[in-house]
C-alpha cells in the first residue's frame, strides 16, 4: 500500500432513496462485485507520477492537524454527485410525476424532454431482464462517442467508490487498520482528516509498538510537535534509530573511556546509564555515559576478574581469588564476600536476587545477592565449569566433561545430563524451553530443557562457538573459524553465513542482536554490522588503528540506541579502553 493508493473515494448518502442509476447497477452488477468494490478490493487507482517523491518514515508518520482539512472523498462526493439527485423509481412512471421531480439539481440545467421523460416511463415498466438488455443497447449505442461513453461512467463511478475507512464503524475501520504494516497506516494518516482520526487511535499505535516490542518513550523527542500520538511517537523515534544505525553518516563521535593501563578486559555490562569494565588488573570501574569519566574504581579482588553481573543499584563479580563479591553500584563499597569456591569463578547468571556461579572446581553454586547467604550447591560436573545459565526454575551448567547439565537448584538435583558434545562446552544459551550449546568440538547443539533430548545437531562451523544469542527461533553464533552464522533452531537450518570479502579476518570473539541487526566483533579489531534477514554485510562500526595488526575488541554490548564495546590489543599496539557508539539522535537532553 503506497501513499498514492489510500484516497479511496467517499460513498454518496445512503439516506435518500435509491436513484434510476441505482436501479442499473442493481440489475448489472452481482452483490459479490459490489462487495469487493465497497471493500476496495478491486478499485482502481491513478498511476504514481513520475516525478513524486516516496516520502520516508518519518514523515509519513508526522501529520498535520489543522482542522480545516477537508477528506477528499468529501470534495468529491460534492462535485461529482451535485448534478444527481436520487428519486423515487415506481413499476410505472407517468410523465407527469417525472416533470414534477427535480431531477437536476442545477437550476440552470434545461428541464427534460418529453421524448426521455417517456423512454424513462417505458424503460421503468420494464422486467429486469429487459432493463439489463436495454443498458447493454444503450452503452453499444453510445460506444462511438467517447464523449458520451465518459459522461455514463462518471455518472456510475460515485456509486461504486466506498471510503470505507470513513464509512465503517470505527471498531471495523480500526480492525481492518490492525492488518497494516506500521508505514502503511502511517501513510494512511495522511489522506484526509477522517482518516487521521481513525489511523491516529492511541490503542491502534500501543498495539504495533507491542507487536515489534517497541517500549513508550517517556522522553522529550524531537518529534513532540509533530506527532501528539505517544505511541506512534515512539514508534517515529524507533524507525528513526534503526535508519541512524545502518546509514547514519557520519558515525556517531565515539566517547572513549581509558583505563585498566595494558591489561586486557575480561567483562563488559552496560545498562544505558553505566558502563561496567571488569579486568585482570583485579578491579573494575564503573563509567558514566553522561559525563565520560569514570565514577568508581572497585578494588578489593585479589586475582583477575573474570566475570560480572549488574542490576539497577549492584554489581557481582567473580575472580581468580575463588570469591564472588557485591558491590553497591552507588557508592562502591562491597556489601558481601561470597566464599566457598576453591577455584577460579569463571561465570555468574543473576535472577532477580539470586545469581549462580561456575567455578572450576566443578562445581555450581546458588546465592542470594542481598543476603550474602550461599543458598544451595550443585555437584556432578567432573571438570571445570565453563558457562551457566538461570531463568528462576531450572539452572544449565555446561563444562569441560564435555556434557551439560540441567538442574532444579532448591532440590539440589540434576534433573538431566546433556551428553554428545566430544569436546569442552564453552557456551549456552537458554530461553526456558531450549538449550543451545557450543563446543570446542565444532557442533551447536539445540536440546530440549523438559525432555533432556537433542533436537538438532547444527553443523558448518570450523571451530570453537565463542558467542551466541537467541532471538525466538532465531540463533545468531559467532565463532573462530571468522564467521557469524544465523540458524533457526526449530528447523535446524543455517539461514545465512556472515561471511565474504567483509568478513572479520580472524576469529569472532562476540555477537549481538540488536534491532534488525547483527553485531560482531573480532580479533581483528573491527565491530561490523549486518542485516540479520538478509545477512548481508552493512558497514563497519568500529575499526581500531591497530587493525589487522594487533588490536582486537574483546568485548560487545549493546542496546538499541548504543553500541559499547571493550578493545586493546595483544602486542601493546593499542591502548585498552571502552568506546561507546551513541545512535539515538531522537532524544532532546535536557
Amino acid at each position: 500500500m503506497s501513499s498514492d493508493s489510500v484516497g479511496l473515494l467517499s460513498s454518496p448518502d445512503r439516506s435518500s432513496s435509491p436513484s434510476l442509476i441505482d436501479q442499473i447497477v442493481n440489475d448489472c452488477v452481482t452483490t459479490n462485485q459490489i462487495f469487493l468494490d465497497y471493500t476496495g478490493l478491486i478499485s482502481q487507482q491513478p498511476p504514481r507520477s513520475p516525478g513524486k517523491r516516496q516520502l520516508t518514515v518519518e514523515e509519513s508518520l508526522i501529520t498535520t492537524n489543522d482542522p480545516k482539512r477537508l477528506c477528499n472523498s468529501n470534495f468529491r462526493e460534492q462535485t461529482d454527485l451535485k448534478s444527481i439527485t436520487p428519486i423515487s423509481i415506481n413499476s410505472s412512471l407517468s410523465p407527469s410525476s417525472l416533470n414534477s421531480t427535480d431531477f437536476l439539481s442545477n437550476s440552470t440545467s434545461p428541464p427534460l424532454s418529453a421524448d426521455v421523460i417517456n423512454w424513462l416511463s417505458t424503460f421503468c415498466a420494464m422486467s429486469n431482464e429487459d432493463r439489463s438488455r436495454a443498458t447493454e443497447a444503450l452503452i453499444r449505442t453510445c460506444s462511438s462517442n467517447t464523449l458520451q461513453l465518459n459522461h455514463i461512467r462518471n455518472q456510475i463511478e460515485p456509486y461504486f467508490q466506498r471510503d470505507f475507512i470513513r464509512d465503517l464503524p470505527r471498531e471495523l475501520a480500526l480492525h481492518v487498520l490492525r492488518y497494516l504494516p506500521a508505514g502503511d497506516v502511517g501513510r494512511a494518516s495522511r489522506t484526509c482528516r477522517a482518516w487521521y482520526e481513525t489511523c491516529n487511535d492511541i490503542l491502534l499505535w500501543k498495539r504495533i509498538c507491542q507487536t515489534k516490542y517497541i517500549p513508550l518513550k517517556q522522553l522529550p523527542t524531537i518529534f513532540d510537535d509533530t506527532i501528539d500520538n505517544s505511541w506512534k511517537r515512539s514508534y517515529a523515534c524507533h524507525k528513526h534509530l534503526e535508519y541512524v544505525w545502518q546509514h547514519g553518516q557520519p558515525l556517531p563521535d565515539p566517547l572513549t573511556l581509558r583505563g585498566h593501563e595494558d591489561f586486557v578486559i575480561t567483562c563488559l555490562q552496560f545498562d544505558g546509564k553505566r558502563i561496567v569494565s571488569g579486568s585482570d588488573d583485579n578491579s573494575l570501574k564503573i563509567w558514566s555515559i553522561a559525563t565520560g569519566q569514570c565514577e568508581q574504581t572497585l578494588i578489593g579482588h585479589n586475582g583477575g576478574v573474570w566475570c560480572s553481573e549488574m542490576t539497577d543499584d549492584l554489581i557481582v563479580s567473580g575472580s581468580t581469588d575463588r570469591t564472588i563479591r557485591v558491590w553497591n553500584i552507588n557508592t562502591g563499597a562491597c556489601q558481601h564476600v561470597l566464599y566457598g569456591h576453591t577455584s577460579t569463578v569463571r561465570c555468574l547468571a543473576l535472577h532477580d536476587d539470586i545469581v549462580v556461579s561456575g567455578s572450576r572446581d566443578a562445581t555450581v553454586r546458588v546465592w542470594n545477592i542481598r543476603t550474602g547467604e550461599r543458598l544451595h550447591m550443585l555437584s556432578g560436573h567432573t571438570a571445570a565449569v565453563r558457562c551457566v545459565c538461570y531463568n528462576g526454575k531450572y539452572v544449565v551448567s555446561g563444562a569441560y566433561d564435555h556434557t551439560i547439565r540441567v538442574w532444579l537448584p532448591d532440590q539440589e538435583r540434576c534433573v538431566h545430563t546433556l551428553e554428545g558434545h566430544t569436546n569442552r562446552v564453552y557456551s549456552l544459551v537458554f530461553d526456558g524451553k531450549h538449550i543451545v550449546s557450543g563446543s570446542l568440538d565444532c557442533m551447536i547443539r539445540v536440546w530440549d530443557v523438559e525432555q533432556g533430548t537433542c533436537i538438532h545437531q547444527l553443523t558448518g562451523h570450523l571451530s570453537l562457538t565463542s558467542g551466541m544469542q537467541l532471538r525466538g527461533n532465531i540463533l545468531v553464533s559467532g565463532n573462530a573459524d571468522s564467521t557469524v552464522k544465523i540458524w533457526n533452531i526449530e528447523s535446524g537450518k543455517c539461514l545465512h553465513t556472515l561471511a565474504g570479502r567483509n568478513k572479520h579476518a580472524s576469529a569472532v570473539t562476540w555477537v549481538q542482536v540488536v534491532l534488525n541487526y547483527v553485531v560482531s566483533s573480532g580479533d581483528d579489531g573491527t565491530v561490523k554490522l549486518w542485516d540479520l534477514e538478509t545477512g548481508d554485510f552493512i558497514r563497519d562500526l568500529v575499526r581500531l588503528e591497530s587493525a589487522g595488526n594487533g588490536g582486537v575488541v574483546w568485548r560487545i554490548k549493546c542496546t538499541d540506541s548504543a553500541l559499547v564495546c571493550a578493545a586493546g590489543s595483544r602486542n601493546s599496539t593499542e591502548d585498552t579502553k571502552v568506546i561507546m557508539l551513541d545512535f539515538d539522535r531522537t532524544t532532546i537532553c535536557s
